[in-house]
């Protein structure tokens, strides 16, 4: 099963009754196959903290989950915070609204409820943003493992000249590579797909996603976005290049690392890009003003 048509995540409204109460949650979570969370559940707190952001702007899982299921999530936020061995001087436990509203579910329909999707080692549902190249993101609920053309869709996944796994933290792979993959979030990355239409420029798009990744490393990540931005200049490329290869192997930072590394991708997937703009052109299709098209990494309209 790919695109789940049970009701899970996304249909809030299908949770009929009164949440369960007294619950024992930690056997519970481990059963389901989240041991780490419940581990993480036995540490004392002096309060939960409700994240509602996922760190990426191109990702909007957890703002979905508390737009279109706020009540799991506040069923989830009593169970974790009757379960916490509350000490006033501990630090908060922060937790995710996604996460919130797993916890409920588990709670009212158990642990191989919750393990009927997915895979041992990632059971359940999970949210994820796709992006496909037109339009605004769409959240979509499925399960890891889910092949990346089923969550795109036939049209994007046919016209994808390449596809971003993970958002500002992901790596990108040559379309057809893409298509034939089979969707597990790497471990640190944004649960995000995002496809680039042929005719789009790839340095473009990875100085964008740059851009957005620069205010959480300690690199100069903002200062190789605006080298790609005139990859012509004196030394620019050979500037690129070389801070990829060598921030790659930054694991003491590791959002400067995840840029590296995207942009390492980037010179593997459009070589043919990263030299037209080292000739002072860019093979890509403009895009016109008058077409009000929508950026295919943000959702955001260009001005």
């Amino acid at each position: 099963m790919h695109r789940l048509t049970l009701p899970r995540l996304l249909a809030q409204d299908a949770v009929l009754g009164p949440p369960p109460v007294g619950v024992d949650l930690h056997p519970l979570l481990v059963d389901a196959g989240l041991a780490d969370l419940a581990e993480r559940l036995r540490a004392p707190a002096d309060r939960v903290l409700l994240i509602s952001g996922d760190g990426d702007p191109t990702c909007h899982n957890n703002e979905t989950a508390l737009r279109r299921a706020p009540r799991l999530v506040e069923e989830g936020l009593r169970h974790v915070d009757a379960a916490l061995r509350q000490t006033p001087l501990a630090p908060p436990l922060a937790v995710a609204a996604e996460t919130l509203a797993q916890i409920a579910l588990i709670a009212r329909y158990g642990p191989a409820w919750f393990r009927a999707v997915g895979t041992p080692a990632a059971p359940g549902s999970v949210l994820c943003t796709v992006h496909t190249g037109t339009g605004l993101p769409q959240v979509v609920e499925t399960a890891v493992g889910t092949p990346v053309r089923t969550l795109l869709g036939a049209d994007p996944a046919r016209s994808a000249q390449a596809v971003l796994l993970g958002g500002v933290t992901g790596v990108w792979l040559p379309g057809p590579r893409a298509l034939e993959t089979r969707w597990e979030p790497r471990d640190g990355s944004a649960r995000v797909i995002a496809a680039l239409p042929h005719g789009r420029c790839g340095v473009a798009e990875t100085g964008r996603m740059l851009r957005l990744a620069a205010p959480n490393c300690r690199g100069r990540v903002d200062q190789i976005a605006t080298a790609l931005d005139d990859l012509a200049a004196p030394g620019a490329f050979d500037f690129v290049v070389r801070w990829s290869t060598q921030s790659a192997q930054r694991v003491d930072d590791p959002a400067t690392h995840a840029a590296a590394r995207l942009l390492l991708s980037a010179l593997a997937v459009f070589p043919e890009d990263f030299e037209a703009h080292a000739a002072s052109r860019c093979a890509a299709e403009p895009r016109g003003v008058e077409t009000r098209e929508v950026e295919p990494m943000t959702g955001i309209e260009p001005v």
